[in-house]
């Protein structure tokens, strides 16, 4: 008989891969309390475990949180539940994202189970990007994924993504009240530069009664080119103000460790994600060391 204590929600702890007799983090648990800071650890292109183990070595210390992208941007990278396996051994707390993109019932729901059976426990469920040529098959949205995900466990913690750069219309808030209705216990942004502005959209969330945590993606940027880029994903603009700033060197990490400490200070703001093109883990670290 399992005899540990229960879970945030009071649910009862889960043994499994990875699990043994430790004490688990959660993202809506303990870590909340202290400001939650996330990172992802990929994509990765090859079969390379070492190369895995070698970031997650890095990372050791500074994240307790991993995230795990299914094939971003429609590029075929290492399974999110392997990488997830691997980083419980290593003693992290995964998150995996789950697309729909390109998958039927059936292999979703395979998936879910397995990852109950590995004792994955957060999941953020998407759309999930379509191949840069073409359009991928879907068989379910994202709500139906949501509902899946907590009848194959209600012990999840399941995330939903937001996007701050979308004007919340009733329409658009009606969809993120829907996420929460499916099971979504958190949200997750797009990047965010501006904090007034994002300050504006979450009161306007607030508002119209969605009282779901945020967590909010912070994009750590090492130069003028790459904010062309990040400029580019809809719905996302990098202020002028933050363009000068990234002609300086360490502007990048500088802004980043700024955004976390105004944005953690908003209500109902959990805590950041810090993002990378390459996933750069000298960046994220330099970041993380700045806050302390």
């Amino acid at each position: 008989m399992d005899r540990r204590p229960p879970r945030p929600g009071g649910r009862v702890a889960r043994g499994g891969a990875g699990g043994g007799g430790l004490s688990r983090a959660s993202l809506l648990g303990d870590a909340a309390a202290e400001r939650v800071l996330t990172t992802s650890c990929g994509p990765l292109r090859r079969a390379d475990a070492s190369e895995l183990r070698a970031r997650l070595g890095a990372l050791r210390g500074a994240f307790r949180f991993v995230k795990f992208g299914d094939s971003p941007r429609g590029v075929a990278s290492v399974s999110p539940w392997a990488a997830a396996c691997l980083a419980l051994q290593e003693g992290f707390e995964p998150v995996v994202h789950v697309a729909c993109r390109g998958r039927d019932r059936v292999s979703l729901r395979a998936e879910l189970l397995g990852g109950r059976v590995l004792d994955v426990r957060h999941l953020l469920c998407l759309r999930g990007d379509d191949p840069p040529r073409g359009r991928a098959f879907r068989e379910v949205d994202v709500l139906e994924l949501l509902a899946m995900a907590r009848g194959v466990d209600e012990g999840w913690t399941l995330l939903a993504a937001a996007d701050p750069g979308l004007e919340p219309t009733p329409a658009v808030l009606g969809r993120l009240r829907a996420k929460v209705a499916a099971g979504a216990a958190l949200l997750e942004t797009q990047p965010v530069f501006d904090v007034g502005a994002f300050a504006g959209w979450l009161a306007a969330v607030r508002a119209a009664g969605i009282e779901a945590p945020v967590l909010v993606d912070v994009f750590v940027l090492s130069g003028p080119e790459e904010a062309e880029r990040v400029a580019r994903i809809p719905g996302v603009g990098v202020p002028a103000a933050v363009r000068r700033r990234l002609r300086e060197p360490g502007g990048g990490v500088r802004v980043a460790a700024e955004l976390v400490g105004e944005l953690r200070g908003l209500p109902g703001v959990i805590g950041c994600h810090l993002s990378t093109f390459r996933g750069d883990v000298e960046l994220v670290l330099a970041v993380a060391e700045g806050l302390r």
